[in-house]
């Protein structure tokens, strides 16, 4: 049996997942998808051989854009994103993404949080393109594939606070991961957690789907057996109707036997009279 926990899933399994990324991304969406995994990680490899990070605010609102289309939609949160100004973003981003002062994660992913709009998985967001090897995405799907203690454990409706203290939990099992299976990327790794997901939702919507027509489909059973009448009731319904004969039968006799007696008295009193 093929293993697909996070601690259990081998070299091989893991390309093969891999491979089926693109399936799994709507066409529409994949220039969002170029963007976050190639184009702008490429700038920003750019921009640090120059000796200075950052993301502009047009660049991470298209990451915004892409993390959207990829998770739960929030139609406020790019609103909110563009309230900050192009100076603010260039400034908090700076010191967000700079590794040569701290390079301590969890205190750069507070820093990127003082913008308006991102939060912590957002946050992971900007840090994971700028390093995308060793860095994760805080998303869902890798959370909670990383959460997995066993084959039975993991549930992919498992509850997310998105605190610093999970995504610091969650780089942990991914540095852990890195070493383990070697020659793959935090991208990597976040995309095969997207492709089981995904597939796992998948699952979910036939299951819901298939029992929805079960559950019709007696419906329409149910209602079908009250329209029939019953072999029982057609039965007891034919017994019926001879007793409903003789019931008439017997006072038709009764009417009859009335007359006859009315008549024979008026005959009697005529002869009387």
């Amino acid at each position: 049996m093929t293993d697909f926990t996070f601690d259990g899933i081998d070299k091989g399994t893991f390309n093969s997942l891999l491979k089926q990324y693109p399936t799994c991304v709507q066409d529409k969406l994949k220039p969002l998808d170029e963007q976050r995994f190639n184009n702008l990680p490429g700038i920003l490899a750019e921009r640090n051989g120059e000796g200075k990070v950052y993301s502009t605010k047009e660049e991470v609102a298209t990451l915004v854009d892409w993390k959207l289309s990829h998770g739960t939609f929030r139609p406020s949160l790019k609103g909110l994103v563009l309230q900050n100004s192009p100076e603010f973003v260039l400034e908090v981003t700076t010191d967000g993404l700079s590794t040569s002062s701290d390079d301590n994660l969890e205190a750069r992913l507070k820093t990127l949080c003082k913008l308006r709009g991102i939060g912590p998985a957002t946050a992971s967001l900007l840090l994971a393109v700028n390093d995308p090897d060793t860095v994760p995405f805080f998303s869902d799907e890798l959370f909670r594939w990383a959460s997995w203690k066993d084959e039975t454990a993991g549930r992919w409706d498992r509850k997310i606070k998105y605190t610093p203290k999970e995504y610091r939990e969650l780089v942990a099992r991914v540095a852990d991961f890195r070493s383990r299976v070697e020659s793959v990327s935090a991208a990597e790794i976040e995309k095969v957690a997207y492709v089981l997901g995904k597939r796992e939702q998948d699952l979910a919507i036939a299951e819901k789907a298939s029992q929805a027509r079960a559950s019709t489909g007696n419906e329409e059973s149910k209602s079908s057996t009250k329209r029939k009448a019953s072999p029982e009731a057609a039965v007891s319904a034919a017994k019926e109707k001879p007793k409903s004969r003789k019931v008439a039968n017997a006072r038709e006799l009764q009417v009859s036997d009335e007359k006859g007696s009315n008549a024979s008295r008026r005959s009697t009193r005529s002869m009387k009279k």
